[in-house]
């Protein structure tokens, strides 16, 4: 009888149903992995499915609500989209092939990355970006997809600015990661559309939260 009462009161508050979030690497997945975890302890009769979307797919799915929430980096200029608090900042890191002489380098410039072609990936956004009166020698290669970007660079046809999490979860031998010194660090971030702050995002944001920083956030929603 208990547990009846507390489902419905669950129900009455729109925490029970089902949660979409999508994710865009593996990094991200196993961080909504360890909040789920956390969210089911508190919400455990909402059900969290969590989606792999390419980088250009990621808004869109959120904003035509086949996501309700999804991980992904700042900056976020879209006046419908709201975002938490910075879960996690990582470094920036410029994957180039083995063989090419940045290779043999323990760092890069944002100013290097004019030299060289950057793999153009929909979605992804170069960190630095390459300024305009710095054209490369060549022109920049399109990848579909980030696996994709990432056999391109190995194939010697360009580099790829990434989040630091690439040198653990792509390691591949025919790619090295050069930290970009002088880069700002890349944050994270959990999205929904302004217009949905359900109870169910509010509750799977603040269990993101306390998975961590150990409490809540305090961050409210523009009004």
């Amino acid at each position: 009888m208990r547990g009846a009462v507390q489902r419905a009161i669950e129900t009455g508050r729109g925490l029970s149903g089902a949660l979409h979030i999508a994710f865009v690497s593996a990094a991200a997945a196993q961080l909504l992995a360890g909040a789920t975890q956390v969210f089911r302890e508190q919400v455990p009769d909402c059900e969290v499915r969590i989606q792999e979307a390419q980088a250009d797919q990621m808004l869109r799915r959120i904003r035509s609500g086949e996501a309700d929430l999804g991980l992904t980096t700042l900056p976020l200029d879209d006046p419908d989209l709201t975002h938490g608090s910075v879960l996690v900042r990582e470094a920036q890191v410029l994957a180039v092939p083995v063989g090419h002489p940045f290779a043999r380098r323990g760092s890069v410039l944002a100013t290097d990355l004019t030299r060289v072609p950057l793999v153009r990936l929909p979605g992804h956004t170069a960190i630095p970006p390459r300024q305009a009166d710095a054209p490369p020698a060549t022109a920049d290669p399109t990848a579909g997809t980030f696996q994709e970007a990432l056999t391109l660079v190995g194939a010697g046809q360009g580099a790829l600015p990434v989040g630091a999490h690439a040198r653990r979860y792509y390691a591949r031998p025919d790619i090295a990661y050069l930290p970009i010194s002088d880069a700002p660090a890349q944050e994270w971030v959990l999205v929904w559309p302004t217009d949905r702050h359900t109870a169910r995002v509010r509750a799977f944001v603040e269990a993101a939260d306390r998975l961590i920083h150990g409490h809540a956030s305090t961050r409210q929603p523009p009004q």
